[in-house]
């Protein structure tokens, strides 16, 4: 018998997203940096408060990514500052293309607003990712909380305009 395949749709933010982000954030750095950060840096770095999340809402464009109306990713961009804030994937959707569809309507609404050019600082584990999607590494560095990520930028195409006559 063929499993069903639940749909993934993407829609903005809201506040009554904030548990399911926090819930995402934390089990994505739990799985899959624990590789590349010590337990310390980890415990930094999921344990920064539900207060985050809302701060994050508030203040930046987020978009998630749901399958049968859980969340399973989410993604943020400051668009005015041309910095993409984060992309995360629950631990049991990676690997299936959900970073890959929020990054991608992260760069359309970037497009849209008129950036050129995106930046954003990745984790150790998400370097490949991010130069499978054209960002090119700029520099090794610090992130706020002291973790050491590699600053990268990807020029974006401008978006084209269909007139219609």
């Amino acid at each position: 018998m063929l499993a069903l395949v639940t749909r993934l749709s993407i829609r903005l933010a809201h506040p009554a997203d904030v548990p399911a982000l926090a819930r995402v954030h934390v089990a994505a750095v739990a799985q899959m940096c624990r590789s590349h950060y010590r337990p310390e840096e980890l415990a930094r770095w999921t344990n920064q408060g539900p207060g985050l999340y809302m701060a994050l809402v508030r203040s930046a464009t987020v978009v998630v990514a749901e399958r049968g109306g859980v969340v399973v990713g989410f993604a943020a961009a400051s668009l005015a500052a041309g910095f993409v804030r984060a992309v995360y994937v629950a631990p049991g959707h990676a690997g299936g293309g959900v970073g890959r569809r929020l990054l991608a309507r992260i760069e359309r609404s970037a497009r849209v607003y008129g950036v050129r050019r995106l930046v954003l600082d990745a984790t150790l584990n998400a370097t490949e990712f991010y130069a499978r999607a054209g960002y090119r590494a700029v520099a090794r560095r610090r992130s706020g909380l002291g973790l050491t990520c590699v600053r990268m930028a990807k020029t974006l195409r401008p978006l084209r305009m269909r007139v219609a006559l």
